[in-house]
């Protein structure tokens, strides 16, 4: 799990005024005080991690291997991954990346 969460980590910290905080256990990554993804962990022990998105591009996107709605926020629109290769890192980082956007003020989204 650990490998997977420092890729994770590695996508998320790139991105301009990101910050890591310890929440409910698990990492979260957040622009100013507000979270676009969390890392946590399904009973099954694979690593997983969830991302804001639209509910319109999630429910597309439910429909392929390694994603699911998260408990909780997946009725806001959040997307769930997993973390065990079933959707290559690539995508992660597309998804990463869009949440930060939908997050993000737009003077750190111009720069």
């Amino acid at each position: 799990m650990s490998d997977a969460i420092a890729q994770l980590r590695a996508i998320c910290l790139a991105l301009p005024g990101t910050h890591e905080e310890i929440t409910w256990g698990h990492p979260t990554f957040r622009v100013g005080a507000k979270m676009f993804a969390a890392c946590g962990a399904p009973p099954d022990g694979v690593a997983t991690m969830s991302c804001k998105c639209t509910k319109d591009l999630q429910a597309e996107i439910l429909a392929g291997e390694g994603y699911f709605r998260p408990d909780y926020v997946g009725v806001h629109g959040w997307l769930g991954i997993r973390l065990d290769g079933s959707v290559p890192w690539s995508e992660v980082g597309v998804h990463v990346r869009r949440a930060w956007a939908l997050t993000a003020p737009k003077r750190l989204q111009k720069g």
